[in-house]
């Protein structure tokens, strides 16, 4: 085992002297961002944290070495930043009060994410959960660690595109698995050329599961989505997500490898879908895959392929009119009276041997009547009565109402005459299908996270809706209470409301110090805060940014009654403003180009790899 104080925390491989690490570089004095562990961290008194490798909403992951196996690892870390917070050299988690409700919730659907994780072991085309415990206020989980690349910087290896047969050798492992997780009850929500590893043995690898908040627009945490490879659904936190929405994940990373460019945006398609078929970019993309992929794409769930299984099957099989054009001369070739006419002769046999039966029975229950008629007259000696009794009544009724009269012993039910093998048999149909009809136990969802039960597959059997309402005692997004009572028997298809809280009716207007617009408004609408912008010049504060509001900060806000908050945002100085003389009342230049009022914190950073 490496020596801790030899141990590069930057790639866990063994250092042979002082100073950077040979193979990566990674050096110790190197600065690490305070809200995240410090390199070096011990956890579980077994895992030694290194760098941060990657940060989201959800929380952050390091690269770790497990100290008892004596293997390099990588640990996520849930740390929603947006709830809580951490300061440098403490690994506590600090938690606001009024944030802890939805930080706990989170937090159980994450462990409750990685510990069915943790149960796919065998499924070798997802990254393994190896161990999950609690410690510094948080949840951690260890995975394996991946080697290799991502699919993104494989394809740009491979001149940006792999032809067809190629595809169809690398990506049905990842497929059959995908199935299973979805069968598991698990939607991956973030497929995409960055989520997929590519491992030294070029076998595909499917990475970084997130809870369904950390992929889906308008939660509480900060979302994160991959623009042309994320559904339309993702884009609104009041639609449904399901093995639909990973259908279009993949399908738009397939679209992607065989043309060498992603679909267009899901928002951008919205009104025109302006999406180009495969086939269109690449001449060689099969004609039958091209239609399949765009099926895929659909924005209307309803009209997408709804499942892996489906995508699969419609992919890799080969068209029916394939089959035709091979065959023309056998299937013209084959007589229609001919194929038809042992079918009629075998159902017409088969109709006289039943008729011929069923005459059978009748002589044999017409004699089995009379025997029985004649043992009772002789048994009672009334023959005088029985007589007039046979008169009055009908004596097929008769021999038929003693005749089936219910057995009591498990002889008279075998002896039963085949006759009644129709009755029989429906009545066993009737109870089969009774037999079948699946019965649920309706879950307690009161207390939970309306996004995680609403896009949660496992709860597929409910026909779910939602009616949203203030509450001042239960946080923005919790479940306050629901039309069908815990552990209630309840068939598929049965409908639940649920009454989700909106917040609080009044909230405390946020402080603008510092922030530009997108900041800002952002940080109102997740308080349910209307707003109106406004611009003005100023020489103090920069382009972009907030200057002030219409209500004193912390001053609070009816939303329930949609009060309207107005923000002044900077238009910037006059000083690096255009000149006046061509530049008309609008700021716009004369020239037609948008003026420039972007300040550096808008910048987009680099795209991640």
């Amino acid at each position: 085992m490496a020596e801790i104080e030899n141990l590069c925390l930057g790639c866990m491989s063994e250092k042979q002297g002082e100073g950077p690490c040979e193979k990566c570089g990674y050096s110790e004095d190197t600065p690490y961002l305070p809200s995240y562990l410090a390199p070096g961290t011990l956890l579980n008194d077994r895992y030694i944290t290194g760098k941060l490798l990657s940060y989201n909403g959800e929380g952050a992951l390091y690269i770790a070495f497990d100290k008892v196996n004596s293997t390099k690892v990588t640990i996520k870390e849930y740390m929603p930043d947006a709830l809580c917070s951490r300061k440098k050299g403490d690994p506590t988690i600090h938690v606001e009060s009024s944030q802890l409700p939805l930080y706990k919730t989170y937090m159980s659907e994450f462990v409750e994410l990685n510990k069915t994780l943790m149960k796919a072991r065998g499924m070798t085309h997802i990254q393994t959960a190896l161990d999950i415990f609690p410690q510094n206020n948080t949840a951690y989980v260890v995975f394996e660690y991946v080697g290799g690349i991502t699919l993104k910087e494989y394809l740009a290896n491979c001149s940006g595109e792999l032809t067809w047969d190629k595809v169809k050798e690398l990506f049905p492992p990842i497929l059959t698995t995908l199935s299973l997780v979805h069968s598991s009850g698990i939607v991956h929500r973030g497929i995409s050329p960055t989520t997929i590893m590519v491992t030294d043995k070029e076998e595909l690898k499917l990475v970084d599961f997130q809870i369904s908040a950390g992929r889906t627009t308008n939660t509480e945490i900060a979302c994160e989505l991959y623009p042309g490879y994320s559904a339309p659904e993702q884009y609104s936190s009041n639609e449904w997500h399901g093995t639909w929405t990973d259908v279009y994940g993949i399908s738009a990373v397939l679209y992607r490898v065989l043309t060498g460019c992603p679909p267009t945006e899901a928002l951008a398609r919205m009104g025109t879908d302006n999406c180009a078929e495969p086939m269109v970019i690449n001449r060689n993309v099969p004609s039958h895959v091209s239609k399949v992929l765009m099926n895929g794409l659909k924005l209307s769930t309803a009209n997408r392929i709804q499942t892996i299984t489906e995508l699969v099957i419609k992919l890799f099989e080969e068209p029916k009119f394939n089959t035709a054009e091979r065959e023309p001369v056998r299937v013209a070739t084959t007589p229609k009276t001919e194929a038809k006419k042992p079918v009629k002769t075998a159902e017409s046999e088969n109709a006289k041997a039943k008729k011929k039966k069923k005459e059978q029975q009748n002589k044999i229950m017409m004699l089995a009547g009379i025997i029985i008629c004649l043992l009772t007259i002789i048994g009672f000696g009334i023959a005088i009565a029985i007589a007039i009794h046979a008169n009055n009544e009908d004596p097929g009724s008769l021999v038929d109402s003693n005749y089936y009269s219910k057995p009591e012993t498990t002889e008279e039910i075998s002896s039963l005459p085949e006759s009644s093998e129709e009755s029989s048999v429906e009545e066993t149909s009737a109870t089969e299908s009774s037999v079948d009809e699946i019965i649920y136990l309706c879950p307690e969802f009161t207390g939970r996270l309306f996004t995680s039960v609403q896009n949660n597959a496992r709860y597929s059997y409910l026909k779910i809706t939602a009616e949203y309402k203030f509450d001042d005692s239960v946080a923005n997004g919790l479940i306050i209470s629901q039309s069908i009572k815990k552990d209630t028997e309840v068939k598929e298809g049965t409908e639940l409301k649920l009454i989700v809280s909106k917040g609080p009716s009044t909230v405390p207007l946020p402080s603008f110090k510092d922030k530009t617009k997108d900041e800002y408004v952002a940080m109102l609408s997740k308080l349910n805060i209307k707003y109106e912008i406004a611009e003005e010049k100023s020489a103090d504060v920069p382009a972009g940014y907030v200057i002030k509001c219409s209500k004193d900060v912390g001053a609070k806000v009816n939303v329930e009654k949609s009060e309207v908050v107005t923000i002044t945002v900077s238009k910037g100085s006059t000083e690096t403003a255009a000149p006046a003389e061509s530049t008309p009342a609008d700021g716009t230049p004369a020239d037609g180009t948008p003026a420039d009022n972007t300040s550096p914190a808008e910048t987009p950073a680099p795209e991640a790899n």
